[in-house]
C-alpha cells in the first residue's frame, strides 16, 4: 500500500497543511447553519469546496484536510437522500 504522507515527509522536513475549511467557506458566503455543517456545501456548492482547496494549494499547502465528519450515510439520509445517492454527494 502506498503511503503518500510518508513519502512527502521523507522528501522534506516540514509539510504544510491547508487552513480552516469551514471558516473559509463561511468567509466566501456559504451558510453552514445545518446539521451537515460544511458537508452541506458538498451538496449545494461542490465547486466552492474545490476552490477553497485549490487556493490553499496555490498558497503553498502540501496537504488538504477536510471537514466531512458529518458526511455520513445517515446524515445525508436525514436530509432526504436515499442511500444510493449519498456516496455521490
Amino acid at each position: 500500500m502506498q503511503r503518500p504522507l510518508e513519502a512527502l515527509l521523507a522528501a522534506r522536513p516540514v509539510v504544510i497543511l491547508d487552513g480552516a475549511l469551514a471558516t473559509e467557506l463561511e468567509r466566501r458566503g456559504a451558510n453552514l447553519r445545518d446539521p451537515l455543517w460544511s458537508a452541506k456545501t458538498l451538496i449545494e456548492q461542490p465547486g466552492l469546496i474545490r476552490a477553497v482547496h485549490l487556493d490553499y494549494f496555490k498558497a503553498g499547502a502540501d496537504v488538504a484536510t477536510t471537514a466531512t465528519y458529518q458526511a455520513t450515510f445517515g446524515a445525508f439520509q436525514r436530509r432526504g437522500m436515499d442511500r444510493e445517492a449519498a456516496p455521490r454527494s
